[in-house]
Formats: structure tokens, sequence, C-alpha cells
């Protein structure tokens, strides 16, 4: 790193930024650590100077807690750093099971992700959606969306299941790079 800007969050940081994310998602109204990895990345090619709503939006009633607002601060700058590398992985939960695997878990992120689009406002997303080199991109990441709830853990097809979820970095950086795009003429 080039040491421009925040420090990426420690290990131990993320763990206590998701822990009291977690801990406050009902009562709060606040967004777990992959939905708002996913919200920070929908939004990561605009507002960027409305920085303080998109951390109000993560924290819900936690909006006031100037600790957690540094850190998403910090997390927020890493999204950023990470789109404009396209050194970018989403922020996926991972299962084990009994056989020892991982089952991949992309659900919050992509929640998250819509919720990013939400926040762009109706025209900004319409315009996404309408487009269809971006209706493409979006494709692997609405389908996650499009399981029933008792599939969550039991993907309907494992193999897509997967494929899809090692597609989200590179459909996130080429939506975050159309975006630029557009945003730029």
């Amino acid at each position: 790193m080039d040491g421009a800007g925040p420090q990426p969050l420690s290990p131990q940081e993320l763990e206590r930024l998701q822990a009291r994310l977690v801990d406050n998602m009902e009562a709060a109204g606040c967004m777990s650590l992959d939905m708002a990895h996913g919200f920070f990345t929908a939004t990561a090619a605009q507002h960027i100077d409305r920085l303080g709503a998109l951390i109000d939006r993560v924290l819900g009633n936690l909006n006031a807690d100037a600790p957690l607002r540094e850190l998403l601060a910090r997390f927020h700058a890493q999204v950023q750093r990470d789109l404009r590398d396209a050194d970018y992985g989403p922020l996926v939960l991972q299962m084990p099971r009994d056989d020892g695997s991982l089952l991949p878990l992309p659900y919050g992120w992509c929640q998250g992700y819509v919720a990013g689009l939400e926040f762009l406002g109706e025209d900004q997303r319409d315009r996404l959606i309408a487009d269809e080199q971006a209706g493409a991109l979006l494709a692997p990441l609405l389908s996650f969306l499009m399981y029933s709830e008792d599939q969550w853990f039991d993907p309907p097809n494992e193999t897509a299941h997967r494929a899809a979820v090692e597609e989200l970095g590179g459909a996130a950086v080429a939506l975050y790079l159309w975006w630029r795009e557009r945003l730029a003429n």
C-alpha cells in the first residue's frame, strides 16, 4: 500500500466491528459487516461526498457512535481502494459443513449491494438495470436473491452456486467501472 489514506482495519478491528454490528442489527437497525461491504461497493462510484450519510445508513440507530463511525470510514476507504485497484473480493461468510468443506453464504453481501442500489435512488437504479451490459453484470448477484430461505444453506445447484459466488468480485469491479465511465461523461 502506498500509505495514502486511512489504514485498513486489522483482523481484530474487523472482528470487533462485526460483533458490534451483529449484536445490534435488530435493536438498532444496522447492517452486518458483509451487508455493509456490499452497500459500500454499490455506492462506491457515487456519493463519495456523502460518506456520513452512507455510514448513517449502515449504523442505523448507532449512528452517533464515534468509534464505530471511524472504523466504518476506514472500512469504506478500503473498499474504495480495492475497487479502484481491481483487487477486490466481496466479503462473503463461509459456513463450515459436516464434511469439512465450507459453503459460501453471499446473501448478506448481495442484500447490502441491493440496499446500496436503493440508496442511489430510483433513477440511478433504473439506469443501471436498463443497461444490457450492467444488467448482465448484476445477474450473479441477483441470482442469490431468488433463493428461498430454505435454500440458503442447501443451494439447489451447489456447483452453480459456487460459480456465481466466484463471479461476484469481477462483477462488482466491472459495475464500479461502468458507473465511473457513465459519471465521467
